[in-house]
């Protein structure tokens, strides 16, 4: 049943984020494991659904981030709902501050995608611990934090355009009116 104040062209934009962040999480998952970049795979999804929540003046970044965490969960070895509640809470902290800037401004997705990046390698690594997982601090976090930051900054550059046009082509529409005459309408 169509949504009141969707168009076609807000229905095919959900489709078409909704198929960047799969092929995203693929991405990340299944052919960057393959190909680090300076020894890091880019958490591609995670700067995207950032780069969403910096851009955007809405909840549409929460609901991306619960679902491209849980993409990443299903897709990778990582226990199911540990990175759905990490970029959840993640755009909420760091995306949650873009009212204060410009919005159209590349620079802060960027600064915010280092921030995630800074905040995601150690939520992640004592979320795993508390499960029970044996991890090394020193190498899981202190030795990948730096090359991590800036790979996945040079990642948010490169995702910023095509999440831009995401937003524009998912951002909601307001339903139309019909006003009448001006003051009073017909049936006054």
């Amino acid at each position: 049943m169509p949504q009141p104040g969707r168009s076609w062209g807000a229905r095919a934009g959900a489709v078409g984020a909704l198929l960047l962040v799969l092929v995203l999480g693929l991405l990340q998952t299944s052919v960057l494991p393959s190909l680090p970049i300076a020894g890091i795979r880019p958490a591609l999804v995670l700067m995207a659904v950032i780069t969403l929540a910096t851009v955007s003046d809405d909840a549409r970044a929460a609901y991306w981030g619960f679902l491209g965490g849980l993409l990443i969960d299903l897709l990778s070895a990582a226990p199911v709902g540990v990175n759905a509640l990490i970029f959840t809470l993640l755009v909420y902290i760091v995306g949650g501050q873009r009212r204060q800037f410009d919005r159209v401004n590349p620079v802060f997705p960027v600064l915010a995608g280092a921030a995630a990046t800074l905040l995601y390698y150690p939520a992640v690594v004592l979320t795993l611990q508390l499960l029970g997982f044996d991890l090394d601090w020193g190498r899981q976090v202190w030795e990948r934090l730096p090359r991590a930051v800036a790979v996945n900054a040079g990642a948010t550059v490169l995702l910023y355009p095509a999440v831009r046009l995401m937003d524009r082509w998912t951002r909601p529409q307001s339903a139309a009116r019909y006003l009448g005459r001006a003051r009073g309408g017909y049936f006054s």
